[in-house]
């Protein structure tokens, strides 16, 4: 076993489960931190769910109680027996543990479908809330958590494990609930009936049985977890190869992924069937050792107390105490039976709940800053010594100490070899990382700000979305939500009208192609926007930013994935997108970059700015913007 799969003298598996112990107690505190969550948000259902659970488990122990004491009014001497349908003889405490029977019944079923409710109620709550503690966490989470966690293993995450804790807690909690009231109200009532003898062998009885189970199932647990591994491999490589169906597509590769994917559910298959195995095991344990050898045990030892009494105190032994006694003793080992699906359900939920925790637990470093001053107008953004390296690699840096202004109006160009920062600049901009020194100044116009026209603040301190509101955002792979082009384009401005979106189109020259599909702007456009070309996807990116009017423009390789011909038609949009705004182009095309005020040009392994100039300043000049020029990188 390598050092990997240990920690603290623990067998832990790829995923960082313990597959030796019956219950890991730190997931467990996870699953009960959020079954408790949900109960303060559903007080109500909760504690409805508790009390009826524990009424009913009362009244179905009760029943029993009560059959007996209408037996023993019907057979006790004087009564007679053979006539008591007739209600002629004895009725007065027959009929009374006859009403009381029947109520109790009513009560049951009345009980049964509270529970039932209740539980279905508070389940869904606890699936909702928990999906959408996810999604908003997952909203706010740093740009960098989703480099670590894959899409499919996130939307694993957000769909089957919030139904397994939601299952899980169906299954689990009341369950728990109604196993020990039941088993304790079972030997109360065996003490009060003078069968202590039973209430005796069903506890050491229960003990054994009990602790071989929990042997048992802790084999079956290890088998069983092996097998949720291998569900989630088949599931998150599912996932990666649907979301790259083109890929596939295009090299021809559909029966070899058949093939692939098959080996994977033999896998999945053959894990399953050693955890079934084990589970039928267990199963079969408790079938045995309850159903069959318990009920045998009461009845010999009652025989032997009763052949020890006088003849009245055995007839009401074996007539009366014997049939409660193996009617409670039911109730305890159906109780027992409950414990497979239930601690079955809690392997599976406490994993949910772990995996679920490390989507919600992790605390986002980049704040929006919902009270901070809000800006109405960007003028200008200065890096003042700002420098950078990624929050997983603090020893590399990726940009040096830089002092830049983005002054209003005036367009600037990055310009490097790959990995010299050129879209780093872009993410620090977008606040998808702070620096990890200096700041990033923006001046500007802010609300309520009546003593001073023009105002700088930390972009680390301000308002957020008041400030990416003020921002328009060009990237090389477009955004394309699920929708129409009204959706789509309307996401830079809610309450846009029509009018509005299609004036930004036909700015953006998309507006003559939407007209000519059949249902125009109401045409869906797929996953990702399979409907458009490279170039039409970037229009629609660009009608969109004409549609938010933003003060400042960043492009970043926009125009990289297009060809020549369609480069040079959306570089034309571009151009009149940058007209009177703050624009910053990250790009590696000189047609890009021709006609910007300043190009900045930054060295490879973070040696930052290494020329600063115009295109015609830079081009005469020997320097690192020549040489990229002159190797054909710049074309």
């Amino acid at each position: 076993m390598s050092n990997n799969n240990l920690q603290n003298g623990k067998q832990l598996n790829k995923h960082g489960f313990d597959v030796n112990l019956e219950f890991s107690w730190k997931k467990m505190g996870v699953f009960m931190r959020q079954i408790f969550e949900s109960a303060k948000e559903n007080k109500l259902i909760f504690w409805a769910m508790c009390l009826f659970t524990m009424f009913d488990a009362i009244v179905a122990t009760f029943l029993p109680v009560f059959a007996t004491m209408m037996i023993s009014a019907i057979t006790k001497p004087g009564a007679d027996t053979l006539n008591f349908l007739a209600w002629e003889v004895g009725l007065t405490e027959w009929t009374a543990w006859l009403y009381i029977t029947l109520a109790a019944l009513v009560l049951l079923l009345l009980s049964e479908y509270v529970v039932n409710w209740s539980i279905a109620q508070f389940s869904l709550h606890v699936e909702i809330n928990q999906r959408q503690k996810m999604l908003i966490r997952l909203a706010q989470q740093d740009v960098d958590f989703f480099f670590d966690h894959v899409s499919g293993n996130i939307l694993t995450r957000l769909v089957g494990d919030t139904q397994s804790l939601a299952f899980g807690i169906q299954q689990f909690f009341t369950n728990i609930i109604y196993f020990l009231t039941g088993i304790t109200m079972s030997v109360v009532i065996m003490l009060l009936s003078g069968l202590w003898y039973v209430a005796l062998i069903l506890a050491v009885y229960m003990f054994l049985s009990i602790a071989i189970a929990v042997v048992i199932f802790i084999q079956s647990r290890r088998k069983l977890i092996t097998a949720f591994d291998q569900k989630r491999d088949v599931d998150q490589d599912m996932t990666d190869r649907i979301s790259n169906i083109s890929l596939i597509k295009s090299s021809g590769l559909e029966e070899y992924e058949i093939e692939r994917i098959e080996e994977l559910n033999e896998k999945y298959n053959r894990a399953g069937d050693a955890a079934i195995t084990w589970s039928a095991i267990l199963t079969q344990w408790i079938q045995v050792t309850a159903s069959l050898m318990m009920p045998m045990f009461v009845i010999i030892f009652c025989i032997m107390f009763a052949k020890e009494s006088d003849l009245a105190a055995g007839i009401e032994l074996l007539s009366v105490k014997m049939p409660l006694a193996q009617v409670l003793v039911s109730f305890v080992i159906g109780a027992i039976a409950m414990l497979i699906p239930t601690l079955r359900s809690a392997t599976r939920a406490q994993n949910a709940a772990q995996r679920i925790s490390e989507l919600t637990d992790p605390i986002p470093t980049i704040k929006p800053n919902p009270e901070g001053p809000v800006i109405e107008k960007i003028n200008s953004i200065s890096f003042e010594n700002v420098q950078f390296a990624y929050p997983k690699k603090p020893e590399k840096t990726i940009l040096p100490k830089m002092n830049i202004v983005f002054e209003k109006g005036k367009s600037y160009a990055f310009v490097g070899e790959t990995g010299s920062g050129k879209s780093t600049v872009a993410k620090l901009l977008l606040r998808f990382y702070m620096p990890t020194e200096g700041k990033i100044m923006v001046e500007g116009k802010y609300k309520n700000d009546e003593s001073v026209s023009k105002q700088s603040h930390d972009l680390n301190e301000i308002n957020l979305p008041a400030f990416l509101n003020k921002v328009g955002y060009v990237e090389q792979e477009p955004q394309i939500l699920f929708g129409d082009f009204f959706e789509n384009i309307r996401y830079a401005k809610f309450d846009a009208t029509d009018e509005e979106i299609m004036r930004a189109c036909k700015k953006a020259n998309l507006h003559d192609f939407i007209i000519s599909l059949k249902d125009g702007y109401n045409t869906i456009l797929g996953q990702r926007g399979f409907l458009l070309s490279g170039g039409q996807k970037q229009r629609l990116v660009i009608a969109r930013v004409f549609l938010k009017n933003p003060d400042f423009l960043i492009l970043d390789e926009a125009t990289s994935a297009l060809d020549n011909i369609v480069e040079k038609e959306i570089q034309a949009e571009l151009d009149k997108l940058m007209k009177g705004r703050t624009s910053v182009t990250i790009a590696h095309r000189l047609s890009t970059i021709k006609n910007v005020d300043q190009i900045i040009v930054l060295g490879a392994n973070g040696k930052g700015i290494v020329q600063q100039g115009s295109y015609e300043e830079l081009i005469s000049t020997p320097g690192r913007f020549k040489k990229l020029y002159e190797a054909g990188l710049m074309n």
